[in-house]
């Protein structure tokens, strides 16, 4: 005897719940779009849903073998994201408002689907916090810092093959061109937009969840060596073709091909850590 789920159209308490959702979380969702929009730094964020629904999309099979029982603790989980709303709302603080918003999402799955679709969609949910900036006073925390060190390495490679310079903090002044690593060439532009495609691409390497964490790390190195590789090729391009070519359109090229080299160092990291998993087993 065979049994199948039928995909239920959604109630019309559930309509009237995403509605009520979407209205609280309009000047949110406006506000994160406008970030994204102005903000080179938080430019994924416009692929991290579509990403996010990918990711749903992978698991409608065990979505649908999974039978819908609406739970009333949702409501509880739906309390907790208003609560916090409220209160970032009250402090006017933007990040605390916007991961209510997942919380919210979450807590609707959970009360509308039941606790074991919720638990089945529950990586394509923390996902999307990937689409949430981090507070401006923690990221020029970390900008200064990794400006430093990324200013230091370029340094010691570019003293390595011969090139006479002097650096003074994030400025390295070479023979007719000072090459200043600005917080945007700090490296955690880098990290964190590598850092969203490698939780992405996670998803389908099936390893346990310490080889993800591990996956996840290795994004920094990444990151840092290719951002590294950047100022690298600006000082060369100043040094062959003059200071103008360093900061023509060859700049943004080499950024290009910088993130495109990092990338596909992480999917190669990813496919080694798939083998080994599978050689293990």
């Amino acid at each position: 005897m065979s049994s199948a789920v039928v995909l239920r159209r959604p109630s019309l308490p559930t309509f009237a719940l995403f509605l009520t959702l979407t209205a609280a979380y309009w000047f949110v969702l406006a506000s994160l779009v406008a970030q994204w929009a102005d903000d080179p730094n938080y430019a994924h964020g416009f692929f991290v849903v579509p990403m996010a629904l990918a990711l749903a999309w992978r698991r409608r099979s065990a979505w649908a073998l999974t039978p819908s029982r609406p739970d009333a603790r949702g409501l509880v989980l739906l309390t907790v994201a208003g609560v916090m709303y409220l209160a970032a709302i009250l402090a006017a603080e933007l990040f605390t408002m916007r991961c209510s918003l997942v919380l919210a999402l979450a807590a609707v799955v959970w009360t509308v689907e039941g606790s074991a679709r919720a638990r089945i969609m529950r990586f394509p949910l923390f996902f999307l916090l990937a689409m949430i900036p981090i507070p401006y006073v923690f990221y020029y925390r970390l900008t200064f810092p990794l400006q430093l060190e990324s200013s230091r390495l370029a340094a010691g490679v570019l003293s390595a093959m011969g090139m006479p310079l002097v650096r003074a903090g994030n400025v390295i002044h070479l023979e007719g061109y000072s090459l200043e690593v600005v917080s945007a060439c700090s490296g955690l532009r880098s990290i964190m937009t590598l850092g969203t495609m490698a939780l992405f691409i996670s998803d389908f390497l099936g390893i346990n969840a310490a080889m993800r964490a591990a996956f996840l790390v290795l994004v920094i190195p990444i990151a840092m060596l290719a951002n590294v590789a950047r100022l690298i090729l600006t000082a060369g391009l100043a040094a062959l073709e003059g200071p103008q070519a360093a900061e023509s359109f060859l700049h943004e090229l080499s950024g290009i091909v910088v993130f495109v080299v990092g990338l596909s160092a992480i999917a190669a990291c990813g496919k080694g850590l798939q083998w080994t998993a599978r050689a293990r087993r």
